[in-house]
Parts: structure tokens; C-alpha cells; sequence
């Protein structure tokens, strides 16, 4: 990728603000490098409102740094850097430009012992003025001053009020009940003083509310049984307003984007036919009369990303991935174009938009792919274009790993599904690696970086990711359609992939299954379920006995799970044990290895350990290993490189291995 040379910016805030650029050598080959660089270096960058600052976060030392830049001449701000060190025990995380260039960020609690958490804590950082305050925390906050009424619970911003420099609105779910179970309520926020004004409480329990751009529109959506989704409208402009139900009814389950400015129309995606492989649509809706208008038929296709127009609320263009990275532009406006000519200088790879200023002269791209974590620039109006400003790990970009290719094939009952194939760099593929995403429903395998799929590239396997029945981002339908199939037809469409894999590509005859969460629940029920096709089982953070992960997961304290466990995994306890590897351990014919934390509460850790116990008085050849202090999926730098070295170990033992059964030749 061409660009122009910022080094120089690179090294004077390192200096600036005393950084170390001694990072460890390391094992040589670029695995190791993945695994060393797994954190951007550079991350978050955002114009101001005003253009005249470019905020980013930086990652030195294994801590991050917000600085704050001037944008003209690329030098930090004095005074506006944040930094904290390990004895704070938190760290920054992200944030965003409030109105009146006030940086609003947030940060993560720290424990020596376990990975970060997200607290709830709310920073201010003014460009006019020597404060940086914290402004809301799980403690919370006052309604009317010191001596009001306390408010705390779970924040979220629905409007910055660009029109208003003193305050946002925001919406809190109060820690009420310990599922989290209550209705959120609705406040205007004073900046200055962190002082809650309440607007309205939300029509339901756990809803999610948007609003337009004044806030005077809020509108809701809020869980049904069945995984259904109800809408509600509230007009603040109206004297004593209530919530009303929004008459909403289409085949498809709707997901809402934005409403207008002029609180007439809502836009979102659903699909307006039931098959699985249907058209995602952009509606119009209208907020008065429910009526609908397709804007514009995406196709069956995924990650969509609408941009809308800041004085109006209609879409102005949009971007989505087929077999690579599409654009339509709807309107003339200045970010469409700039938006437009990015995609068309970089042919293949995915751009986003990250921020623009109040009048769209200035506006921070993102451009990357799956062979690179990408690069930052700033297309600048009175500079007549764009110039780069940094990559988000340099040495990462720098190796030339390969980016992925599209694979679209057709299941034995008719269903379109679509994967992603990367190679190896060079020769030919020890092995084909099925590799599956957690979830299952919601999460899927995207076209973008992914750490883990690449270190397994390097280490010389062909890696198919699939998208599956019950993936999401290609539509509801597709993602219901494996509700209660976790374990059965959801795993035939990955095997059905990897054949086609390997009937079209010389990707070998060994074919081995991996995959972390859901992800190892999958590759380890492949192993029963299509015992005649997997050669070894890679299971991080796996799940082997439906019944007991339904009865000790984390998530089964919180609201509305008994509906999604009911709905989306199943309550008879046959199906569940058919389902459940723990139960079939006589079908299992390969090696597995397992891999698990022992402070997972998502995948219990109880869960691994009796799945081990019961493998002791098998003849199944396993080997497992589990980390203390780790959660679900291993954070510490330390034992991600011993959990790779592991893998590395067992997959050549595996490669040593007559495969299974001779698999398609044919291509």
C-alpha cells in the first residue's frame, strides 16, 4: 500500500512522552510475531469536532496512552495525554469527541491475577481547559447534586447533542436486580457537573434505546419470548408524551440503524422473505403509520455498515462484503465521495470511516484486510486529499501475510453458504484446519484481520473459516435456522464446506477442526458426530455437556436467558445429550487437545474438567491443559505463546498421521 512517510511522528511521540521502543525479539518466524503483537500499536484515531485535534490511543510497554495531537503539525498536546500506570490498576480503552472538542474515554479495571474488565468509568478531557475529571462510575452519580437522589447502574450515550455544548443524553440500567432485569431510564447529563436531569424511563425491561440527532425522537427495542424484538416510539417534543408500540410487521426479524432528524422515518435491515439465503433490505419505515420502502437490496451478503447524514438522518452511502469489500454511494455529499474514492484506491480492501469534523474537512479512514491490521489517514479539504498518519502495527503490515478468499458452496439440501479460505504463504499445506467461530448466533467469520487464523497459517495449514446455519451477519433467517442444531446440522454445513475445500483446492487429505467457545464445543461434538472425517480436534474454551453448561454458564443469571436457552438451545434433555459430547465419548476416534481456563464462567471450567475425568477411562487419545487465572479464552501474554507452542506440538504429531480416510482427490 502506498503511503507517505510519518515516521518522524511515530519516534517524537515516543520521545514526547517517554515510551520504550524496546520490544523483545522473540522466536523467529512471523507466528511468534503475531502472537507478540497482538494489541495495535496505534488504535482509536478520531478527528475533534473542530478539526484541530487527532485523538489516538497508543499501546506501549503492554499499556495504552490516549494522546491527544494537533492535527496541523502532528505533535501531542502538552497536558492532554493520559496515561496510567500499572499501580492505578485501569488502563484506557476507548472513547470518543463530545461537542465543544471535549474527549470523552473510558477505561478498564485491572487485576493482577485475571483480564481486565470493562467498570462503567467516565473520563472527560477538555482541550480548553486543565481538567480531566472522571464524570460517572458504578458508584453513580447524583440527580440533582450533592444531596439529590444517587443513580448508578449501566451507562450508555444515545446523543452527544452536537447543538449542545453542556450536555449529552444518556440512558442507565440500574442495578436493581441482579439479572439486570430493569427498565432503563432515560437522563440528560450536565458535563460540567456530572448532574442527571431524567427525561423518561424506557417501555421495557432491558430495552435498548437510539435516538435522532436533538434527541428529541427516542425510539426502542426491547427482547419478546422467542428471541422476538418489540419497537417503541416516544416524542419529546410533545407535552406529557408516552411510549407508544411502533406497528412494525415484516417477515423478517428488523434490526433499527437511525432515525431521521426530523423524527419521521427509522431506517434498519431485515429480510422480506423467509428463505435462508434471502436479500438483507435498507428500510424506510415510517414512525407515524409503520409503512415500509426498501431503500436499497444489499443482496445476500454481510457486514453491513450504513453511514448516515448528520443533518437529516437519511444514508448516504454504504459498504458490505460479498466475495470482497462493495460500496454504493446514495448521495453527492462530501463523505460519500471521499468514502467512494478510498474504496477505489484500494481495491480489495475494506475502508471505514472513523470520524469526520463538524463540516466534513477533515475525516480520519481506516483501511485494512485480513493480510494486514491496517492504516490510518486523514483526507483534508484544504490540502485537496489524504496523507497517512499511522499503521496500526506496522510490523504485523509489514510481514505481507496473505489476505483471504471467498468460498461460496451449496449444501445437500440448497442452502448457500459462505467461508473464507486463506493459504499458507508458501508450500503446500501440512493439513486443512476447519476453523469454527464462537457464538454461535451472532458472532461470524469476517473479512478482517484475525490473529488467530493467520498464526495458524503460519505455521503452514490451509485454514477455512465457514459461516454456518446459525451465524449471523448474512440476516436472521440464516442465524435462526440453527436454533437447537448446535450440534447437528449447524456441523454438517462446516464439514459440507471443507469438503468443497478440498475437492477445489490442493489443500491435502488431512482435515483437522479447531475453534474457541462455541467454537470448541464444535470441534469437539465434529468429533462424534462426523468421527469418519476429522483427524484432530483442537478445543479452546469448549462446551461438553449442553446440560450443564445451561445450569452454570455465567449468562443463565441474566435476564431473558431462560428464553434464549429455551429457544435457541433446547430443553429436551435427550436432544441435549445427543448433542453433548461428554455422553457419546464412545464415538470419538482421533486426538484432541483441550485447552481451558480455570476461571471461565462463560464455559465453566467444572464442565472441562469432568469431560477430562471421563476421557481418563476411555481409550481416546487426548491431552489437555489448563491455566489458572484465565478466563473464557487466554489473555496473558505468557500463556498465549504456551497455548500456541502447544498447539504447534500437537498438530505435528497429527501431521505425522496416516489420515483418517483417504478425503476427495478430485479438482
Amino acid at each position: 500500500m502506498k503511503k507517505l512517510s510519518q515516521k518522524v511522528i511515530f519516534v517524537f511521540i515516543a520521545i514526547t512522552l517517554g515510551f520504550s521502543l524496546n520490544l523483545q525479539a522473540g522466536l523467529p518466524g512471523a507466528g511468534e510475531t503475531l502472537l507478540e503483537l497482538r494489541k495495535s500499536e496505534f488504535s482509536s484515531v478520531a478527528v475533534s469536532p473542530s478539526g484541530k485535534y487527532i485523538s489516538t490511543i497508543i499501546r506501549r510497554d503492554d499499556r495504552n496512552t490516549l494522546v491527544i495531537l494537533d492535527s496541523a503539525t502532528m505533535q501531542p498536546i502538552p497536558g492532554k495525554s493520559v496515561r496510567y500506570d500499572k499501580k492505578d490498576n485501569m488502563e484506557v480503552v476507548g472513547g470518543q469527541w463530545l461537542s465543544g472538542d471535549i474527549f470523552y474515554y473510558s477505561v478498564y479495571l485491572e487485576d493482577d491475577n485475571y483480564a481486565p474488565g470493562y467498570g462503567g468509568d467516565i473520563f472527560l478531557l477538555y482541550m480548553d481547559k486543565p481538567v480531566n475529571e472522571r464524570v460517572w462510575s458504578y458508584h453513580g452519580n447524583y440527580l440533582k447534586g450533592s444531596r439529590g437522589t444517587k443513580i448508578y447502574g449501566s451507562l450508555n450515550i444515545i446523543s452527544t447533542l452536537p447543538d449542545d455544548d453542556e450536555n449529552i443524553l444518556v440512558s442507565v440500567i440500574p442495578y436493581k436486580r441482579r439479572d439486570g432485569g430493569t427498565r432503563p431510564v432515560v437522563y440528560k447529563m450536565k458535563l460540567k457537573t456530572g448532574n442527571f436531569k431524567k427525561v423518561t424511563v424506557g417501555p421495557a425491561r432491558q430495552a435498548q434505546i437510539m435516538s435522532n440527532r436533538d434527541g428529541s425522537m427516542l425510539a426502542a427495542a426491547a427482547a419478546t419470548p422467542g428471541q422476538g424484538i418489540k419497537f417503541y416510539l416516544f416524542d419529546r417534543s410533545q407535552k406529557n408524551s408516552e411510549w407508544t408500540t411502533i406497528g412494525i410487521d415484516f417477515p423478517g426479524r428488523f434490526v433499527p440503524m437511525r432515525i431521521t432528524n426530523d423524527g419521521k422515518y427509522a431506517y434498519g435491515l431485515t429480510q422480506l422473505d423467509k428463505d435462508l439465503n434471502a436479500s438483507q433490505h435498507l428500510l424506510k419505515v415510517s414512525l407515524k403509520t409503520g409503512e415500509y420502502e426498501s431503500f436499497f437490496d444489499f443482496g445476500f451478503v454481510s457486514q453491513i455498515n450504513v453511514r448516515f447524514d448528520r443533518d437529516s438522518g437519511h444514508p448516504i452511502f454504504a459498504s458490505w462484503v460479498d466475495d470482497q469489500p462493495r460500496v454504493k454511494t446514495f448521495t453527492n455529499h462530501q463523505a460519500a465521495k471521499v468514502y467512494a474514492g478510498f474504496a477505489k484506491s484500494f481495491p480489495g480492501y475494506l475502508v471505514s470511516l472513523q470520524s469526520a469534523d463538524d463540516s466534513f474537512e477533515n475525516m480520519t479512514v481506516h483501511v485494512g484486510s485480513p493480510g494486514i491490521r491496517g492504516e490510518y489517514y486523514i483526507w483534508e479539504k484544504d490540502a485537496g486529499g489524504a496523507r497517512y498518519l499511522f499503521s496500526a502495527q506496522e510490523k504485523i503490515d509489514q510481514l505481507g501475510l496473505n489476505s483471504y478468499e471467498s468460498v461460496k458452496y451449496t449444501t445437500d439440501d440448497g442452502v448457500t453458504l459462505q467461508g473464507w479460505l486463506l493459504m499458507p504463504r508458501s508450500g503446500k499445506p501440512k493439513a486443512l484446519i476447519n476453523y469454527i467461530h464462537g457464538g454461535p448466533h451472532g458472532p461470524y467469520n469476517q473479512f478482517r484481520f484475525q490473529n488467530e487464523i493467520q498464526i495458524m497459517s503460519e505455521m503452514g495449514y490451509a485454514v477455512f473459516a465457514p459461516n454456518f446455519r446459525g451465524s449471523g451477519g448474512y440476516g436472521s433467517n440464516l442465524e435462526r435456522s440453527g436454533y437447537k442444531k448446535w450440534g447437528t446440522r449447524m456441523l454438517d454445513d462446516m464439514r459440507q464446506g471443507a469438503e468443497f475445500v478440498q475437492a477445489n483446492y490442493d489443500v491435502g487429505d488431512r482435515i483437522y477442526t479447531m475453534g474457541g467457545s462455541y467454537g470448541g464445543y464444535a470441534s469437539t461434538q465434529n468429533m462424534v458426530r462426523h468421527n469418519d472425517y476429522y483427524d484432530c480436534s483442537v478445543i479452546i474454551a469448549g462446551v461438553f455437556d449442553m446440560e450443564h453448561q445451561i445450569k452454570n454458564w455465567d449468562y443463565g443469571r441474566a435476564y431473558n436467558s431462560k428464553d434464549y436457552e429455551k429457544t435457541a438451545m433446547g430443553d429436551n434433555v435427550e436432544q441435549l445429550r445427543s448433542q453433548s459430547p461428554l455422553w457419546n465419548i464412545d464415538k470419538i476416534r482421533s486426538p484432541l487437545l483441550i485447552i481451558h481456563g480455570k476461571a471461565d464462567r462463560r464455559t465453566p471450567y467444572s464442565g472441562a474438567k469432568e469431560f477430562v475425568k471421563a476421557l481418563k477411562t476411555s481409550d481416546v487419545d487426548y491431552t489437555s491443559y489448563f491455566y489458572d487465572f484465565e478466563g473464557h479464552g487466554l489473555y496473558f501474554e505468557d500463556n498465549n505463546l504456551d497455548q500456541y507452542e502447544k498447539v504447534n506440538k500437537f498438530l505435528g504429531r497429527c501431521d505425522a498421521r496416516a489420515p483418517l480416510n483417504p478425503k476427495v482427490a478430485s479438482r
